[in-house]
């Protein structure tokens, strides 16, 4: 350092932040306020280091905290960024409590497309953890530490990484040798994104993280509103219907149709959303095991049931609430997988029960 407590001849160096791996700085030449942080890398990978921090900076992207230079001096090299008012998701979590779901599919969200955008131009982040994710006051997660050595990483373990992150972020800890469990899908997403065996891509994941930042789970609705009249279920049912006909027709199944994975926008559309290591109920699972398309039409019935009287089915559970949907659900819910209706079957009779309600 040149000038005493001044870098590179114009960023000014204030006070720590955090833990004190950051420093407060102000840019005289700019005359704005940014952080700064010791590249620290051995003197023989320096110029490595320093030449790939350099292809971060000008990355631009709404949820990217902005690499602006990478000065060296007397042989140690800085990252300069933007300052960003926020606190860590990993300080959030650690002092409140893990972010509800739809809070956290949203940081998702946030973080994914960051990573898209990074990863397109020939970037890998390499260092995405709860202390490189920032949470705003108006509620945008921005992602930070651009410009860190990444030691050869490729995207994948940056999509790993980001599973971890969003791991913490709902349940308060590291997964660990112990993914988090449970059928809610932003759980059974997470648990897919972290099995290299089961990893959906990408394209899956955005999709998936942007339906859970703004639907809710039928099971959810059910939960605060009570149980759902039969024409609005049997609208659920033929939306559902229609996303299992195509791979029905080529012979594969879902496997883990329940109201979990059932999701309802602001307008009441369903969307189901893709089979991501699911922890299935019991109570949605068909006598035969949840292995084959007969199977899906089961569970879609026991899906169908909870949401019109308000709870699972179970042996000797009246359809009391059901309406003209009583025998469509008796039918989908039948022990013999060869009684169950076919798919054009069921669409009929489906729109016959909002016919009949209309």
């Amino acid at each position: 350092m040149g000038e005493t407590g001044k870098l590179a001849g114009r960023y000014r160096l204030l006070n720590p932040l955090g833990g004190g791996e950051l420093l407060l700085a102000f840019d005289e030449r700019e005359h704005r306020d940014v952080v700064v942080r010791r590249l620290r890398v051995p003197p023989e990978s320096l110029e490595l280091a320093v030449t790939e921090a350099r292809r971060a900076v000008g990355l631009a992207h709404a949820c990217v905290v902005p690499l602006l230079d990478v000065p060296v001096e007397a042989g140690e090299a800085w990252l300069v960024m933007e300052f960003v008012s926020g606190s860590s998701l990993e300080q959030s979590v650690l002092a409140r409590r893990p972010l509800p779901v739809l809070q956290a599919a949203r940081v998702g969200v946030h973080l994914l497309s960051a990573l898209e955008t990074a990863h397109a131009a020939g970037i890998v982040h390499g260092r995405v953890n709860p202390a490189n994710v920032l949470l705003t006051r108006t509620g945008r997660a921005l992602l930070t530490g651009f410009g860190l050595p990444a030691l050869g990483m490729r995207p994948p373990a940056d999509m790993w990484s980001l599973a971890a992150t969003l791991h913490f972020a709902v349940e308060g800890r590291p997964p660990g040798q112990a993914p988090v469990e449970g059928t809610e899908p932003l759980r059974s997403l997470i648990r897919a994104m972290l099995s290299p065996a089961d990893t959906p891509p990408v394209r899956t994941v955005a999709e998936t993280l942007r339906r859970l930042a703004m639907d809710r789970s039928l099971d959810q609705v059910v939960a605060a509103g009570g149980p759902m009249p039969p024409a609005e279920v049997a609208a659920i049912g033929l939306a559902v219907l229609e996303q299992l006909v195509e791979p029905h027709a080529r012979g594969e199944h879902h496997g883990g149709v329940q109201p979990g994975s059932v999701l309802i926008n602001e307008w009441g559309h369903a969307t189901l959303v893709p089979r991501l290591a699911p922890a299935q109920l019991p109570a949605f699972t068909p006598p035969e095991g949840a292995g084959s398309p007969a199977a899906d039409l089961w569970s879609l019935g026991a899906t169908l049931f909870a949401a019109v009287q308000g709870q699972p089915p179970a042996p000797g559970a009246p359809l009391s609430m059901a309406g003209a949907l009583a025998p469509v659900l008796f039918d989908l819910l039948s022990g013999d997988p060869g009684r169950r209706p076919a798919a054009d079957v069921l669409r009929r009779r489906l729109v016959g029960v909002l016919e009949h309600n209309g």
